[in-house]
């Protein structure tokens, strides 16, 4: 009786971790997938912003505006060139 008891426990124990880990599997990948759109998301938009800032300047425009329009620094914009 208490070796089926016993089995019954590893049994629950073993089940449970299985969940516990698939679940936190799922959470982690969720979240890594979701880290790393918003980081995409970010880096691409900072791309755009440079790009802009270039052909602007390219144009004449003074860095003032530009950092107005692109929502840059004006060191960012200074530092495009380095």
């Amino acid at each position: 009786m208490a070796y089926a008891r016993q089995e019954a426990i590893e049994e629950g124990l073993a089940e449970g971790l299985a969940k516990g880990l698939a679940e936190g599997r799922a959470k982690g990948l969720a979240e890594g997938r979701a880290k790393g759109l918003a980081e995409g998301r970010a880096k691409g938009l900072a791309e755009g912003r440079a790009e802009m800032a270039t052909k602007l300047l390219a144009k004449g425009m003074s860095v003032e505006d530009i950092a107005e329009v692109t929502e840059m620094s004006i060191d960012e914009i200074l530092n495009l060139h380095k």
